[in-house]
């Protein structure tokens, strides 16, 4: 069965929001007030990283402060919260991006999910924590912003549940599965554990290039929403012109797209062109022979720019197999080669766009032959 996705333009988060989210809201339905009222209903937005709502790497606050007040008039208890990607920076995330701020004028808690417990599942063959809070919520509203990413091409609905893993044990999980296309299988297991949810894409600016942190702001203009996150990402992706099957979480194992087709509703949409980032995701389109191979020629790795970096070590810190180390007096990190396993950590953390990640020259030939842009 179709699954419906509902957009609506959106030009900017100051007057224009909030009409076109309660016209959001009209067009979905939702939230009808027998499912909410009196529920405990988590926001989960995109807290990637201490970032200003202008540099488009988080869920834009203003956009956190209209469904919070939907929520709590239609009866709800509401709160918010994610797991950053360094959370030693937390109460920096919460201030940069503004949502503190909202929370504490909205009055509702905004809470860490490192420091409310977990629990562990284990589902076809994936161990994986979830935050206690996350699990204790009767409904979980999923915000994401809508932005390019160097590991899975595409993070919007589908991959912002990875916040609800606590803390470092995000950083596990891309140590013990590195390639792409099992990193997106854990993404699709990963919502089997989690409450009943409903997601609202921030969409009026989003990310292009080398996202999740350090591509461009680009107008893309719209608000989305579903029911299903698989949905909303596969609608997505035909909004963009992104391929679905080169998006790992959104190909099953037989290497089709997966989860439910979707229909569309609201206002019809045409977004400027969106780039996304040529970068690990190429690994899976090489031949497997290929890559065991020419292991040493066929590569995605990061490199550094010495005069933006500012040794500030987020990326030794985060890499999960200890490929970084920062010697004294060096003007970058320096990286092993041989252990680098291409998950994107360093880059996703790196608070000064001080990293890009690059392929090597036959991986670029790979991608030409493809006829991949």
């Amino acid at each position: 069965m179709d699954e419906r996705v509902s957009f609506v333009r959106c030009a900017d988060y100051g007057a224009a929001l909030p009409e076109a989210m309660a016209r959001l809201f009209a067009l979905t339905g939702w939230p009808a007030p027998d499912a909410v009222r009196g529920r405990k209903v988590l926001l989960k937005p995109n807290l990637l990283t201490d970032r200003t709502p202008e540099q488009a790497v988080t869920t834009h606050p203003e956009v956190v402060r209209q469904v919070i007040r939907r929520l709590r008039s239609a009866g709800a208890a509401v709160s918010v919260g994610d797991s950053p990607a360094s959370t030693a920076n937390l109460s920096r995330v919460w201030q940069a991006s503004g949502i503190e701020a909202v929370c504490r004028e909205e009055g509702v808690p905004l809470l860490s999910l490192e420091q409310g417990g977990s629990r562990t599942f284990t589902i076809d063959g994936f161990t994986f924590a979830v935050a206690t809070p996350v699990l204790e919520a009767d409904l979980l509203v999923n915000l994401p912003k809508v932005k390019s990413h160097s590991l899975t091409l595409l993070t919007a609905a589908v991959k912002n549940a990875y916040g609800v893993v606590p803390g470092y044990a995000k950083t596990t999980l891309h140590r013990l599965h590195p390639k792409p296309a099992v990193f997106g299988q854990l993404l699709r297991t990963l919502w089997r554990a989690l409450p009943p949810s409903w997601t609202l894409a921030d969409g009026v600016v989003g990310m292009e290039g080398q996202g999740p942190a350090n591509g461009r702001p680009v107008a893309l203009g719209f608000l989305a929403a579903a029911a299903d996150p698989f949905a909303l990402d596969r609608a997505l992706c035909a909004l963009l012109r992104i391929d679905p099957r080169r998006v790992p979480y959104l190909v099953a194992e037989a290497g089709a797209a997966a989860g439910p087709g979707f229909t569309l509703a609201g206002d019809p949409l045409t977004p400027p062109p969106f780039e996304v980032p040529s970068g690990t995701h190429l690994l899976s389109l090489a031949p497997a022979w290929l890559v065991r191979a020419a292991s040493r020629a066929v590569w995605v790795r990061p490199a550094f720019s010495e005069t933006a970096c500012v040794r500030c070590g987020l990326c030794v810190r985060a890499c999960p197999v200890e490929a970084l180390t920062l010697a004294p007096g060096a003007r970058a990190p320096a990286l092993d080669h041989a252990a680098c396993i291409s998950c994107c950590c360093c880059h996703e953390v790196c608070p000064r766009d001080a990293i890009r990640m690059t392929q090597s020259r036959l991986l670029s030939l790979v991608k030409a032959f493809k006829g991949i842009d």
